[in-house]
This record gives structure tokens, C-alpha cells and sequence, in this order.
């Protein structure tokens, strides 16, 4: 994010091809990472699912995100603009997943304090 709106006012390429180059190297772990958030966060039962939804939505953002870059582009006759929108939304995708990870804490501080019911047949055959 911090790289993102850097970008803009660089005027050396090569310290604009260094931050590229970070960004793009960070691309890959997405696919590396992915699975053990979600496996984190709501559990292996239904990873497959899920991930499978976020790489739904991975693949949307693959041709909407062109698409946004250019139409900033026709208006503003600059990518300046494009760096400081994608930072805007990589802030909001961080937000929202913190936002997340406090909401499921505390569905599971939840869970945890409601008291556990026992089955009377099982605990009969004991």
C-alpha cells in the first residue's frame, strides 16, 4: 500500500523499477497464504469451498482491475491516479480483514462461553 502511493512522485527508474518489482513479487503469495488464512479462520471442513470463492473472486478482479486501470487512465490521461485508487482499495481489503478476524474472535469467545449440552444416551452407556 505504501508502495502503491509512493509510485506517483518517483521521477528515478530504477527506484520505480525496484518498488514494481516488490510489488509484483508479492503477487504469488496470495496463493501460498490463502489457504492457511482461511484455514485459520473458519476451520479445514470447508476450505475447499471457500478458497474456491476467493479465487472466484480473484479471477473477477483479473478483468475488472484492467478495466478500471484504463478507464482512470481515459479520464485523468495519467496512471498517477491508478496508484493512489489501488492503494485506496488495498487500505479497504486490509480493513476488511481485520474486521473479519475480530468479528469470528468473537463469535468464538462466544461459542465458548454457552455451556456444552450432553447427550443423556451416550453418557448413560459410559
Amino acid at each position: 500500500m505504501i508502495a502503491f502511493l509512493y509510485m506517483p512522485s518517483l521521477h528515478q527508474a530504477l527506484l520505480f523499477e525496484v518498488l514494481l518489482f516488490a510489488i509484483i513479487s508479492c503477487y504469488g503469495g496470495g496463493f501460498a497464504s490463502i489457504p492457511a488464512y482461511i484455514g485459520d479462520l473458519f476451520g479445514t471442513k470447508q476450505l475447499g469451498a471457500i478458497h474456491g470463492y476467493i479465487l472466484t473472486a480473484w479471477s473477477a478482479a483479473g478483468i475488472v482491475g484492467p478495466m478500471v486501470v484504463a478507464a482512470i487512465k481515459d479520464a485523468t490521461k495519467s496512471y498517477d491516479a491508478t496508484f493512489y485508487v489501488f492503494a485506496g482499495l488495498l487500505a479497504v481489503a486490509l480493513a476488511v480483514s481485520l474486521w473479519i478476524r475480530l468479528e469470528i474472535r468473537v463469535l468464538r469467545q462466544a461459542n465458548e462461553s454457552q455451556p456444552t449440552h450432553t447427550n443423556p444416551i451416550s453418557s448413560a452407556e459410559n
